[in-house]
């Protein structure tokens, strides 16, 4: 282990706003509650968007007026909304944290883009982690949050809370420029854990080159940042990759996990995939992307 050795920034070692797509799925709420145990630790502004979902409407050439099949069902999508909203609102009166809570009335192939351009004055993005299936508007925020907010986004598992900054963090290390920005998006949770191991998982890699070495410089890297680091190599042994970092996370007692969102299909893979979804859950452990 790399002692550190700097002496971290107080203008850039906190989270100052955070954002949560919110809907009053149980997912949804954990990731609220999650959210509001890290903005109380930062001292954070927390933000909420919640979507007020307008029905598809169905365009015609033709027709002068909206059918009135979707007006009786606007409204009806409309006062279900507004039922919703107040009852977030009663929520996020309780919140230890100063915050908002903002309605957009949107068709469904909108919310991605909303959510990401809101992102974008955030400092993170937390979203909850469903256990069950992802529908595609949940899968379509994650995406367009990470990919085109350029900011971070957490994944918390629906069981993960927040009381303190995890004591243990596992950096996912590939040597490409998404798993740098990860880590330094990152800093202000690394910088408060005890000891932050970097993974490579086998190490010798076409693309990256040599990244037991690239590792070896990062927690060098990190030791001047305030943050105490090692590195371990492991072997996938025929595994996927992302089932052998939640095993190395497991085993080390990572309170989260750092990695870079490289590409759509690979985060997919991480987040949705079957047994990768499988053994990450298994794990119990937030998700820290950044792309």
């Amino acid at each position: 282990m790399i002692e550190p050795s700097g002496t971290p920034d107080a203008r850039e070692d906190a989270f100052r706003d955070v954002f949560v797509p919110q809907d009053e799925s149980a997912a949804s709420l954990s990731a609220l509650a999650y959210a509001d145990g890290l903005c109380a630790h930062f001292g954070a502004h927390l933000s909420g968007l919640m979507i007020g979902l307008v029905p598809y409407y169905p365009i015609s050439l033709t027709a002068s007026a909206a059918p009135e099949g979707w007006l009786r069902a606007q409204k009806q999508a409309n006062e279900e909304a507004s039922l919703a909203e107040r009852r977030l609102r009663s929520v996020y009166s309780s919140l230890a944290v100063p915050n908002d809570l903002k309605r957009v009335d949107a068709f469904e192939q909108e919310v991605g883009r909303i959510c990401a351009r809101r992102a974008r004055t955030a400092d993170m993005t937390i979203m909850g982690w469903s256990a069950g299936e992802v529908g595609d508007i949940e899968r379509a925020v994650f995406e367009a949050c990470l990919f085109e907010s350029g900011r971070p986004v957490l994944l918390a598992p629906s069981d993960a809370e927040f009381s303190a900054p995890p004591k243990r963090a596992l950096v996912a290390w590939n040597g490409s420029r998404e798993a740098a920005h990860a880590v330094r998006e990152a800093l202000p949770l690394l910088r408060r854990t005890r000891l932050t191991r970097v993974v490579v998982v086998d190490a010798e890699d076409p693309d990256f080159g040599d990244l037991e070495d690239g590792a070896e410089q990062l927690a060098r890297h990190l030791t001047r940042h305030g943050v105490a680091a090692e590195i371990k190599r492991a072997h996938s042994s025929g595994r996927d990759v992302a089932s052998t970092l939640a095993d190395e996370a497991e085993h080390f007692g990572a309170g989260i996990i750092v990695l870079g969102g490289y590409g759509h299909l690979r985060a997919g893979q991480w987040v949705y995939g079957g047994a990768t979804r499988s053994a990450l859950q298994t794990a119990h452990t937030p998700l820290f992307f950044a792309n």
